[in-house]
């Protein structure tokens, strides 16, 4: 996990020295289960947050990338569980945090405009940790899976300089040989600082 945020932060030091402008922005992210990620918890999260860095490399396309932290959970009550010739019934108590780190691309519509909606995709890796409780027992899994995001949204810029984005990312861990995929649409509100 070191190595990849050093890389993320060379990879941000070499954009910005080439870079026109630059985007930073923090936000909140409720994020909503989809696929096989709604069959193991289908409960919406609302525990989640996101850093990101963008450099526009002309007036209208922007490179970057970013990390961001989504917590889902979930209980059950009364679930039967057969684990290795061994049944368990129980409350199920299900964690899941989803820790994406991407590189990013998008283009940005409206130039010299206040309002500037934009798309793009994101290609990086999902880092998960997953839990499962059941009573004494305790399932564990911790997965890497590569992923791949496209977004929609709009950035809005203010005359005060507090600036806002507001964008929708469909987050897509691929299926691996043991584990199955990771899905989830995130629906993303924050400020950005431009520089």
């Amino acid at each position: 996990m070191k190595k990849i945020i050093f890389a993320l932060l060379f990879a941000f030091t070499t954009f910005s020295a080439f870079a026109q402008e630059a985007l930073w922005n923090v936000t909140y992210q409720v994020s909503l289960p989809v696929g096989e990620t709604h069959d193991v918890i289908g409960k919406t999260s609302f525990r989640g947050i996101g850093l990101e860095g963008r450099w526009f490399v002309d007036n209208n396309v922007a490179l970057g990338g970013g990390i961001h932290w989504n917590v889902f959970y979930e209980k059950k009550d009364k679930v039967t569980t057969v684990i290795e010739n061994t049944t368990i019934t129980g409350t199920h108590f299900k964690y899941l945090n989803a820790f994406p780190i991407y590189a990013n691309a998008a283009y940005y519509f409206n130039e010299g405009s206040y309002i500037r909606p934009f798309a793009g995709i994101n290609v990086g890796t999902i880092y998960s940790e997953e839990r499962l409780d059941i009573g004494l027992y305790t399932l564990e899994d911790d997965p890497w899976r590569f992923a791949l995001t496209p977004e929609v949204g709009v950035m809005i810029e203010t005359y005060g300089g507090i600036n806002f984005t507001l964008n929708v990312r469909y987050n897509y861990g691929f299926q691996t040989s043991d584990y199955d995929a990771l899905s989830y649409i995130g629906i993303n509100a924050g400020f950005v600082w431009v520089y």
